[in-house]
Parts: structure tokens; sequence; C-alpha cells
């Protein structure tokens, strides 16, 4: 039996920075559950338009099987970012917070899968139903919006009627929503790898990580 693919997103701008590094740490996690593998995608490396509202993923009408899933944008870089979609067990999404929310490039890519849903079309229909959904928020402030954040996360997951975890247990860091951490304080505001001073947000990171990891075998999804 071939190992299940955990795909974690990252929605930062800049490379190898606080939110790569958290995903990363998630990731390394995952990888280390006997049956994983993984693979990350960077939106920053693609070129995705934006969702234009048209519905035509999702038409009235009975159509042909087909190999897109957006036919209002068939040759952009979300036609690379489908299929690992659909190959995928288990999702980890990662957003640094920008005025409170996630940053444009996530919600842009999480708009475009509409085709995804049960509006969609063939191979798309349904195709990150009953798959599992995990959230990383980083801030560079304490209440700035991580847990507005990973809220807005897990709110999309459950659009797509995914299965959502936490970062709980292994015994610390206790009851969280999802994986972050925050650069504050550090000893330079514009430090890019600040978050490495907070220890339990990283572990909280990695513990998201083994949880979706886990949970998916569990699943045997």
């Amino acid at each position: 039996m071939s190992d299940k693919l955990i795909l974690g997103i990252s929605g930062s701008p800049r490379k190898g920075a606080n939110t790569d590094i958290c995903l990363q740490a998630a990731m390394d996690a995952a990888a280390g559950v006997e049956g994983i593998r993984t693979e990350t995608i960077y939106l920053r490396d693609y070129r995705i338009e934006p969702c234009l509202g048209c519905f035509a993923c999702c038409p009235k009408t009975i159509v042909p099987e087909r190999d897109y899933a957006c036919p209002a944008h068939r040759d952009d870089d979300m036609s690379k970012i489908y299929p690992k979609l659909l190959e995928c067990s288990g999702l980890i999404l990662a957003s640094p917070v920008y005025f409170g929310n996630m940053t444009g490039q996530m919600k842009t890519f999480m708009d475009r899968t509409e085709p995804l849903l049960r509006y969609g079309t063939g191979k798309f229909k349904y195709g990150l139903q009953h798959k599992v959904g995990g959230g990383i928020a980083v801030g560079g402030n304490r209440n700035a919006g991580e847990e507005f954040t990973l809220l807005a996360l897990q709110y999309y997951f459950q659009v797509h009627d995914m299965i959502v975890v936490g970062s709980g247990g292994q015994p610390t860091p206790g009851c969280y929503l999802g994986g972050g951490a925050t650069t504050w304080p550090n000893d330079k505001s514009e430090s890019r790898d600040g978050v490495l001073k907070d220890e339990l947000g990283l572990m909280s990171c990695r513990n998201l990580g083994r949880n979706v990891a886990e949970t998916v075998l569990r699943m045997g999804i």
C-alpha cells in the first residue's frame, strides 16, 4: 500500500520566512509518521488568477467528463495544484496574518477551489470531501488576528466537508485550534526567523502536522 500524501500550502509571499518555517515544522512532523509522505506548495511561485464568480465550473446541466476544473482560467497555475488536491489525504494551510486575516494569496487559492465542491463536475466533484485539514497562522504580534485566521481556515475546511484537527496533545501545548507562532517579542521588528524563539508555537505546528498525519491513517483516507 502506497504512503498517504499530506499536502502543505504556504500563503506567504516571503520565501523562507516565518510562515515557511512553521509549515516546515508541521510537515517534518507529519513525515515522521510511518505511512506518510509530504509535499509543499508555495503559492508565491504560482500564477493564480482570482475567481470570477461565474460558476462556469458548476454547470446546471450535465457536461461530459473534462480534464480541467476551471473553464474561466484553464491555463493558469491552479491547473498544477488541482491534481495534488485530489491526490492528497491531508491538507495543511499556513498563512501569515495580514490585517487580522489570511493573505490575499491564500484567499485567492481558496476561492479557486470552488470546482472541488459538490457543484463541480467529474473527478473534481467533492474533491476535498472527508480529507483531513489543519491550519497554521503566524503573526507579528500577540492577539493580532491569529485565532481569527485559524477560524477562517477551519471554516474553509468545513465548507469542503473535511475533517478538521487542532494541535493539542503530545502532551503540550494543550488545547489549541491549530498550529501557529508569533515573532513578538523579538530583537528585530523585521526578523524573518522570529518564530524560532517561540518554542511553544513551533511545538503547536509540529503537533498539528502529526495530528493530521495520524488522523489520515486512523480514518484510512
